[in-house]
């Protein structure tokens, strides 16, 4: 027979490695930078582009890179010289490239933020980040597409505390061009 001591040493011996990759990931993830720019070449695991200045610099891609084009997993070699592109480097070692996100058909990059609404009138919208972090403004597009549980919805339709996922383009962060609402359902549907 097992103590419950010796029970609960082997629980946490089983998932204490869980707990260390979570935290290797947000170490990661917190080193990790980006830029844009457009493709002028790619050669094997070497990408030549230009900043958003203009300016030509390299990059190594590292084995593991992830390549996307309009948001679907391509090979870096599809890209072609002029694609525009936003490019994720290890902190430790900017020459390392360990994402390249392109788009052809789509007119620029897009962001996306989850929290719940806190307030909205007109075009202005109030929200909270995740886990009720920090109140964040933002106004809405004209044209700006909202759904709430998958179905068009009005701006009006947004009631405080909706969990909601706000997508912006990154040259306007501060204007959301989508809204996500759930209410009822538990999962957003654009996942």
């Amino acid at each position: 027979m097992f103590s419950r001591s010796a029970m609960a040493l082997a629980l946490l011996v089983a998932i204490a490695p869980a707990f260390a990759e979570d935290n290797a990931k947000d170490a990661k993830e917190a080193q990790e930078a980006t830029h844009v720019g457009k493709v002028v070449s790619i050669t094997g695991n070497k990408l030549v582009m230009t900043s958003k200045e203009g300016k030509e610099h390299s990059h190594a891609l590292t084995a593991a890179a992830k390549v996307t084009c309009d948001g679907k997993a391509c090979k870096a070699e599809d890209l072609k010289a002029g694609t525009k592109i936003r490019v994720t480097t290890q902190a430790n070692d900017a020459n390392l490239v360990t994402r390249i996100e392109a788009i052809d058909m789509n007119k620029s990059f897009v962001d996306t933020h989850d929290g719940q609404v806190v307030s909205i009138a007109g075009t202005k919208l109030i929200m909270t980040g995740p886990q009720g972090k920090k109140e964040q403004t933002c106004t809405l597009a004209a044209d700006a597409k909202i759904t709430c549980d998958g179905q068009v919805c009005k701006s009006s339709d947004l009631k405080p505390g909706m969990k909601i996922r706000v997508t912006s383009e990154s040259e306007t962060p501060q204007t959301a061009i989508r809204i996500e609402a759930i209410d009822k359902n538990l999962k957003f549907t654009s996942l």
